[in-house]
């Protein structure tokens, strides 16, 4: 084939995995660039001759020289092989040497060629078809962006940028997208489409030619072969995505066969459709479904393609190669689909003045999945500056959708400032195909040499209700869990009266009496305290705390707290609105009456006539805004019905008094969630037909036991999965944030049906909200994480709000 090759610009990625499939082939090899990089070392020890520097003695006559569209016409290793009138092959053109003696499959496109073909590569090597390969990103689990096989297919990604990959006639091929970019080369949109029509032409075996019909630009050139994407013309369809956390799972109808919860790890529709283009020219070759469905669930990415660099103090750190805006957003939605509610820093550095002048107007809402975005300066790559067209353009075009959150920063600087705001919990990634890739890096140094502040977590207990008490127990369970790398705790402790106290006695404080206390209900150094925290966590049941009366004050003073906000705080602890809008919702709740003191007082005997008229026994008397079954009664029959009622008035001025069930099962669901909710299978109470009254449920009375529990309750999955659908109905009707518990009673036909929603569930030892958690997987340290990174989430988009108002 070549008596030897000299590679000008080696240290490329594309470059070095051709150099590589040479030298595979015993063939001598030499290649210059201007600095070494990991990729040249690693040529260097695997027999290649490395040259830093390009000088013309590098180049001999009987030497096949490589070069790339980027390579200047005045570098002299260039004008040396022209003069020795050597053998010159564009990149593109050795590629297609390489692939004449098998059958190619081709990846082409604007955008997710390197992941299409790496998965694509991962596919076939998996179902032990030994693939040779040579992409543009390097695959981790086989350690190169090239590998030589002993198989049939060689998998190669086509290079659309300078038009180069019209020099190939592959086999096969899958053409995942166009978009309008590397306009310096082909001026206009019809000149690019133009292009992708003559390769799509070019492709030997059209059923094995795959191209997205998602993408309007393909549909306009109504290609040969097999369409795919989720939409209802596609011949290759997706449907049912689903993404739970780093990973996919959709659903493939292709010739007349569904396959069922397919599951990909990667992240985000655009990796789902590179997915099902692989999927259906996998089975299209003829591979085992089983061992496509494997190699899928088992695919360990490409570097620099939403890469995990590392996490320290909290924060995660991720790299991805995105430049261009389409790639830019799907990228960022993707990583907000994978890490829900934490606060997403994102760093971009264009790339290049040609790609940047293409680009601007495209920037405009690109980056508002980001809490924060860095810009910093163009990646030149080579290019000299285009007068006009610098880091200020593309800032500008930004800050207009994101004015308080889009940040310049040079890129000496970007670290530093970077770290200066991260805290736990926050994800940084870094974007863009220039060095901006050693910014995590960077970033990681900073914050090992001074670590990243901690939050500031205030935590509220004690309260005015007739829960006090239970206050203390929770406060005490969540302070002990947690994480002391992440938090500074502040304490605050309200007394029964009302009074605030802060600090290291808050605790002790609450059992001063009234006439020791300050005449003001909260002081100025209190006050300011609780202003300085970051987040805060009231753990306060019942009235004055779990009722929206302490979210509301906490919204004034614009602090992010964890829980339900003050509006569905307020719904869920009044039983008579919360299951007036739960029927309206049509989930199934039990017959009720609601009245209050003075309709009590004045038509007693209306009320006294209407309720057995309308309700049966057992009937329940409970208050409306109390939880912990403070002051509710079981009534089961009409000679204690005034004595339950009038005893419940003790506690409340509006009662409501509902249809009991006998043999019933209390089933119980923690649910957590802003945006995204979810909802943990059931625990249940074992009342047995018992009333679960406050010493029941917390075990204060020594002559009477905490009622057991379960965990988990013993139901089929379907009917699980029936009970969880419901508490995320009802805990969407409310409107809940943050975090809630729902009650419902399962009678003996198998039926379900509400009860109630509490918003400040118990964190006691008895307590089966944290018990159900931890159960499923979520400890009560991760759980306050969560809790927190919800309750700074709901406060950032609230600040999103008011900022808007004021553009």
């Amino acid at each position: 084939m070549f008596n030897k090759c000299h590679f000008i610009g080696i240290g490329g990625i594309g470059m070095s995995g051709l150099a590589r499939l040479v030298l595979k082939q015993n063939i001598p090899v030499s290649g210059s660039d201007i600095a070494s990089n990991p990729v040249t070392d690693m040529l260097s020890q695997e027999g290649a001759t490395i040259y830093i520097g390009h000088h013309a003695k590098y180049i001999q006559s009987d030497t096949t020289v490589i070069y790339t569209t980027d390579i200047k016409k005045d570098n002299p290793e260039y004008l040396a092989a022209k003069e020795l009138q050597c053998r010159m092959m564009h990149r593109s053109e050795l590629l297609q040497v390489l692939m004449s003696d098998s059958l190619s499959l081709a990846v082409a496109g604007t955008h997710g060629k390197t992941t299409t073909s790496s998965l694509l590569t991962w596919v076939l090597h998996s179902s032990g078809e030994s693939p040779t390969y040579a992409i543009g990103g390097v695959i981790p689990q086989l350690s190169s962006n090239s590998g030589h096989g002993s198989g049939r297919y060689f998998v190669a990604e086509a290079c659309e940028s300078d038009g180069s990959f019209l020099n190939y006639s592959p086999y096969g091929a899958i053409i995942t997208n166009i978009d309008c970019d590397h306009m310096d080369f082909y001026r206009n949109e019809a000149a690019l489409m133009e292009a992708f029509r003559k390769f799509m032409e070019q492709v030997q075996s059209p059923q094995h030619l795959f191209w997205c019909g998602d993408n309007p630009l393909l549909r306009k050139l109504q290609p040969q072969g097999v369409c795919y994407g989720f939409s209802d013309l596609c011949e290759l369809k997706g449907s049912n995505l689903q993404q739970t956390g780093w990973s996919l799972s959709l659903d493939i109808d292709f010739q007349g066969k569904k396959y069922c919860d397919v599951r990909i790890s990667l992240t985000g529709q655009h990796n789902a459709l590179n997915a099902l283009a692989v999927f259906g020219l996998a089975i299209s070759l003829g591979i085992e479904e089983s061992a496509i469905r494997k190699a899928l669930a088992s695919f360990g990415g490409v570097l620099r393609r939403c890469e995990k660099k590392g996490e320290c103090h909290g924060i995660l750190f991720l790299d991805d190669y995105a430049h261009h805006p389409t790639e830019l957003k799907a990228t960022l939605h993707a990583i907000r689909q994978a890490i829900g509610e934490r606060r997403l820093v994102a760093a971009y550095q264009p790339h290049r003045y040609t790609r940047t002048q293409d680009c601007m107007g495209l920037y405009g809402d690109v980056f508002q999945d980001a809490d924060i975005l860095f810009l910093t300066d163009i990646y030149a790559a080579r290019e000299a500056p285009i007068p006009g067209i610098t880091h200020q353009v593309v800032l500008e075009e930004v800050q207009q959708r994101m004015p308080h959150r889009c940040h310049y920063a040079s890129r000496k600087e970007l670290a530093r400032q970077i770290a200066a705001v991260l805290r736990p919990h926050d994800v940084l990634v870094s974007l863009g195909a220039g060095d901006i890739t050693q910014l995590c890096k960077e970033v990681m140094e900073q914050i090992q040499l001074k670590a990243p502040p901690k939050l500031k977590l205030g935590l509220i207990f004690g309260g005015m209700s007739v829960e006090h008490d239970i206050s203390l127990i929770s406060s005490e369970n969540i302070q002990a869990a947690i994480h002391p790398d992440y938090y500074s705790i502040e304490n605050f402790g309200i007394t029964r009266q009302g009074h605030w106290h802060h600090g290291l006695n808050a605790r002790k404080a609450l059992a001063h009496t009234e006439q020791s206390e300050q005449h003001n209900k909260i002081s100025a150094a209190t006050l300011s305290c609780l202003l300085d925290c970051d987040i805060l966590f009231p753990v306060i049941h019942g009235t004055y705390g779990e009722d929206g009366t302490l979210q509301g004050f906490l919204e004034m003073l614009a602090k992010a707290y964890v829980g339900c906000d003050h509006r569905s705080a307020a719904i869920s602890m009044d039983k008579a609105i919360t299951k007036r809008l739960v029927l309206e919702a049509g989930i199934a709740a039990l017959p009720y009456i609601s009245f209050n003191r003075h309709e009590w007082d004045t038509k007693q005997e209306h009320l006294l006539e209407t309720i057995p008229n309308t309700l049966t026994y057992p009937l329940f008397v409970k208050p409306v805004h109390l939880g912990s079954s403070i002051g509710v009664h079981k009534v089961t029959s009409s000679s204690n019905l005034i004595s339950a009622i009038q005893d419940a008035f003790r506690f409340d001025s509006r009662l409501i008094v509902e249809n009991g069930i006998d043999h019933v099962r209390e089933i119980e669901f923690s649910l957590l969630g802003n945006d995204q909710v979810t909802v943990f299978p059931p625990g249940e109470v074992y009342a047995n037909g018992h009333l679960h009254d406050y010493d029941s449920k917390y075990g204060l009375n020594p002559n009477k036991s905490a009622a057991p529990f379960a965990a988990k309750a013993e139901l089929s999955e379907e009917k699980i999965a029936e009970g969880m659908a419901l508490a995320k109905a009802a805990y969407m009707t409310i409107g809940c944030t943050g975090m809630a518990r729902v009650d419902t009673f399962l009678d003996p036909h198998g039926k379900f049906w509400f009860n109630e929603i509490n918003p400040i569930p118990g964190f006691t030892k008895y307590s089966l909200y944290p018990i159900m958690c931890n159960a499923n997987g979520l400890p009560l340290k991760e759980l306050i994480d969560r809790l927190v990174i919800l309750g700074l989430h709901r406060r950032r988009q609230l600040d999103r709000l008011e900022l808007r108002k004021g553009v």
